[in-house]
């Protein structure tokens, strides 16, 4: 027992009791800084608030997490999908079957320019059947159809027909809903009506047909006097008759005889007649008027060529003006700055500039400015001066020339590109100069009877007849367009709806995604972080190891005690207290009593930190093992050992300081053989004796009858009874409690006690765990 049996039960808890135990210890919880534990300072930091760090993290990283899910949300996507087809369909078989393919990438151009029109999305947005500028996609738009513009996405790829129409959003329903619309838009307003622009067409040109077969019933009418008025001859006669008029088959002589008209035939055709027949009289004829065109067109064109030949050789005069001009061009700005700035340009100058300023001041302070040594740096600087400018123009020659070489071989290849094309009109003109002799040479041979048409055949055209004929070939020529546009309104359109919107789908959830994990996890980095700051900051003793490698003085005791009283609930517990505080006794006794000390002092550097524990337990400790001890409450201001003592504070320090008794009344004997000095009731003319010669005289007075004093004060850094009670001692021990004693306030205090040179010090850690209180 460490008390007497009359102690108030409320404070058994907090008495060291010395029991032996040999049962062995139930695990406890394992500790960072555990000599077995080896973590870094920051992962003790973090296992000391795991909690904390747990509940509070999880709390901001779910808000965080919520927020970054919804400021981050994953996009969805949507798309249409048309087929443009590479030939537009035709029911009637086509005589080219390349027809429409060379325009297909412009018409899959133009289709897709033309989804994201405005008339086309303003259609869209007007739609009453998708209703989409309601939606809140577009309604907190300011301009929708510059939103669609910019969002729409329409892409084609080669090799395929199909046009992509997509549109990314955060809302999947109202996304489907838009690209439904434009795409019902484009089939409304393109498609739909390029097919009405058809049947427009196709009416009009009904029409035409009608007025022509109008027109040429009163032209055959009167051209043929045999036929009855408003009746047609041949394939024309019926009403509505389509076909051509109809012609006989072509002379010998290489002309087309019907109804007295001569119609020329067309030049291959003669030219296969003259192979065979020979330069005949109708062969000659017929070639006649060949050659005069022929004779016309080239004249035309040697009359273009010295246009066409004076722009070309002023084309080359200008690119060799172009080369003499880059040859003998001056360095750019950019180049001359790059070379300015060059390093060694840098240095040069630096070095022409410190002799002339050199040479200035040697001109200045010298009596003879002609003197040996002036003009010598005078002539250094000269010299220095003229290799920096030499030095400059090197490198802006070496800097120009790749580029000045690069635009001159530009402008030479125009140079051989502009010779070629004049060498190619020269030799174009003397090849029509030939020609155009050639053929002035075979006109001038042919006999003037061939140039005369034959008086039994009639003349060489007929106007009349000529007209009817251009008027059937153009009647020939609109019933093929009529016919081709009602095959082409009953063939299926170019442009088809392969696939209307698709179900939208998320598109690279990973964003979204790993942004929620990152925001959750920050929110546990953040607390942790909090932690290791708020640590580093405080840095309260979370270990033995940490404590002994601060720097303070020696660890003499090591005890496993905590302030909430648990230990008085576990016997074993109980007993790890009881041994500590024995092994702290028998640490004190050989190192410091066995040496003459007798006045133990015990404090603190800032609180309790468990002081009154330990200067309580190392009292009984000392008593139990022989030694006369006096426990004396120094803490005159928050006094709290005869809590532990069991006995009331009514009589004690104070008084015997304001000599209001004697210290055999005062001090109190307790059941363990411990004698006892409370602090008594405290004042400020306490306050003022505790810091002068009485209290060395009260402390010799109590010295006296006892081999130990333990001396409980006040902490070290706030009040200066406790300074004057440590000053008097010849052995002070600091207590610094786990999470409670601060290393920074722990290292002043240790630099206070080695001020006041006291004999002996050492540091008491209470707190620890069991593992540490074994060292």
């Amino acid at each position: 027992m460490t008390g007497p049996t009359s102690a108030p039960q409320a404070h058994a808890a907090d008495r060291p009791i010395l029991l032996r135990h040999a049962t062995p210890r139930a695990p406890e919880r394992p500790r960072a800084a555990d000599a077995g534990g080896g973590g870094t300072m920051v992962l003790t930091y973090l296992k000391l608030h795991w909690m904390m760090i747990l509940f509070c993290g999880a709390m901001l990283g779910s808000g965080l997490a919520y927020a970054a899910w919804t400021l981050l949300p994953s996009k969805f996507e949507s798309y249409a999908l048309l087929q443009v087809a590479s030939s537009p369909f035709s029911i009637a078989p086509s005589s080219d079957p390349n027809r429409g393919k060379t325009d297909f990438v412009t018409y899959l151009k133009t289709t897709a320019k033309l989804i994201k029109t405005d008339f086309v999305l303003n259609s869209a947005l007007n739609d009453p059947k998708y209703k989409i500028g309601t939606l809140a996609t577009l309604r907190d738009q300011k301009d929708p159809i510059k939103f669609l513009e910019e969002k729409l996405v329409v892409d084609y790829s080669d090799g395929n027909e199909l046009i992509r129409l997509s549109l990314e959003g955060d809302h999947p329903d109202e996304i489907r809903k838009i690209v439904d619309a434009v795409k019902d838009a484009y089939q409304r307003e393109v498609v739909e009506k390029e097919i009405v622009q058809k049947k427009t067409n196709k009416q009009n040109v009904e029409d035409a047909k009608v007025a022509l077969e109008g027109v040429m019933r009163m032209k055959t009418a009167a051209a043929d006097p045999k036929n009855a008025p408003g009746q047609l001859p041949g394939a024309l006669q019926g009403a509505g008759a389509a076909a051509p008029l109809p012609l006989p088959a072509p002379a010998v002589g290489g002309a087309v005889q019907q109804a007295g008209a001569v119609i020329p035939a067309p030049p291959a055709a003669l030219g296969a007649v003259a192979g065979v027949l020979g330069d005949t009289d109708a062969v000659k004829k017929a070639k006649f008027p060949i050659l005069v065109q022929k004779v016309a067109q080239y004249e035309t064109e040697l009359a273009q060529y010295p246009a066409i030949l004076k722009e070309r050789i002023a084309d080359l005069e200008w690119w060799k003006k172009q080369i003499e001009s880059q040859k003998r061009g001056e360095p750019t700005a950019e180049i001359l700055a790059a070379a300015e700035k060059d390093p060694e340009v840098l240095y040069k100058k630096g070095e022409a500039a410190a002799l002339k300023r050199r040479y200035e001041y040697l001109k200045g302070v010298t009596i003879n400015p002609n003197a040996d040594r002036v003009t010598q740096v005078k002539y250094d600087a000269e010299q220095a001066d003229a290799a920096a400018a030499r030095l400059l123009l090197e490198k802006v020659k070496a800097l120009d020339t790749p580029q000045r070489q690069d635009k001159e071989n530009k402008l030479l290849a125009q140079l051989e590109n502009a010779e070629r094309n004049l060498r190619s009109a020269q030799e174009r003109e003397r090849t029509t100069r030939q020609m155009l002799e050639s053929n002035r040479r075979e006109l001038s041979e042919m006999p003037l009877d061939a140039t005369r048409p034959d008086a039994e055949k009639g003349p060489l055209v007929d106007p009349k007849r000529t007209d009817l004929l251009t008027h059937d070939e153009l009647y020939h020529r609109i019933t093929a367009q009529l016919i081709s546009l009602d095959l082409e309104l009953k063939s299926p359109p170019r442009v088809m709806v392969r696939q209307s919107a698709s179900s939208p789908s998320q598109k690279d959830p990973k964003k979204q995604i790993m942004g929620t994990v990152a925001a959750a996890l920050l929110g546990f980095a953040v607390f942790g972080l909090g932690a290791v700051a708020y640590e580093t900051q405080t840095r309260r003793v979370s270990s033995l190891v940490e404590l002994k490698t601060s720097g303070n003085p020696p660890v003499v005791g090591v005890i496993p005690w905590q302030p909430t009283g648990s230990a008085a609930n576990d016997p074993l517990r109980r007993a790890d207290v009881t041994d500590a505080v024995d092994k702290l006794r028998s640490y004190v006794v050989q190192a410091w009593l066995t040496r003459g000390a007798t006045t133990v002092a015990v404090t603190s550097p800032l609180g309790d930190e468990g002081k009154a524990f330990t200067a309580f337990g190392l009292a009984c400790s000392l008593s139990q093992a022989g030694y006369k001890t006096l426990l004396a409450d120094f803490d005159l201001r928050a006094p709290t050992l005869h809590t532990y003592a069991g006995v009331p504070n009514e009589i004690g320090a104070c008084e015997l300081l304001r000599d209001e008794t004697d210290a055999k009344t005062a001090i109190v004997p307790l059941a363990n053989g411990l004698s006892f000095l409370s602090a008594g009731k405290w004042s400020d003319e306490a306050k003022r004796a505790a810091v002068g010669g009485r209290l060395e005289m009260l402390l010799a007075k109590l010295r006296g009858p006892f081999d130990c004093v333990i001396l409980h004060g006040n902490s070290l850094l706030t009040s200066a009874e406790s300074v004057e009670i440590a000053r008097r001692s010849e052995v002070v021990l600091l207590c610094t409690l786990y999470r409670e004693t601060r290393l920074p306030l722990l290292k002043r205090a240790t630099e206070r006690v080695a001020t006041m040179e006291i004999p002996f010090s050492g540091v008491v850690y209470l707190g620890a765990t069991s593992n540490e209180a074994l060292c």
